[in-house]
């Protein structure tokens, strides 16, 4: 079992940690997965030509051109091929209740550290921000995605030392509900910091 101490009193070592990342990328014959990806759906106005009929038994016609909205799907690539190194998860979902409306807003975060082909470490998070609100019977729902990519830090090489902790708090519908495995257990699995 690893000291905690000794643990404590090491340090990371950036230079041999990249190095040995650079290897592994050209050496290992294992595929890499496909990238990392997400849609988001944005509305534009376009102009939309329209024949309209007019006149005595409607014999006459005359173009006109009318605004619409209407919804583009854009896919937004966050990482190309990788390998995973990690992967943790965290789901937010917060509830608000007045006389007649309800409001939930949840939010849910995945995150995954990657080794790219060029040998670089880095930390993937994509966030996914549902509101739900119904007022009198009615429900409306919006979405929205967004994203981050980051070099890898000690504190993401820390977390990976120790082993997944699931955790779950809170009453789905009532309140804040937290659950996922995004902070890290008491267990840990290595002697040195970011060896292994």
């Amino acid at each position: 079992m690893p000291d905690k101490s000794a643990y404590e009193a090491s340090t990371l070592d950036w230079a041999r940690i990249r190095a040995y990342a650079r290897r592994v990328a050209r050496e290992t014959r294992k595929p890499t997965e496909s990238g990392i990806s997400y849609t988001r759906t944005e509305y534009q106005t376009v102009t939309k030509r329209v024949e309209v009929r007019h006149g005595l038994f409607n014999m006459f016609t005359k173009v006109q051109h009318r605004p619409e909205r209407v919804a583009v799907i854009q896919r937004v690539d966050v990482v190309g091929p990788h390998w995973v190194l990690g992967r943790r998860n965290q789901h937010v979902e917060r509830n608000t209740r007045h006389r007649n409306t309800t409001h939930q807003e949840t939010t849910h975060e995945q995150s995954w550290v990657v080794l790219l082909p060029d040998g670089s470490l880095k930390k993937v998070v994509l966030w996914e921000e549902e509101n739900l609100r119904t007022e009198n019977g009615r429900s409306t729902y919006f979405g929205t995605h967004s994203h981050s990519i980051a070099d890898l830090g000690d504190g993401d090489v820390r977390a990976m030392d120790f082993e997944k902790r699931h955790s779950e708090y809170g009453t789905h519908g009532k309140g804040v509900k937290t659950w996922g495995d995004r902070e890290p257990g008491r267990r840990l699995l290595t002697h040195a910091k970011g060896s292994d």
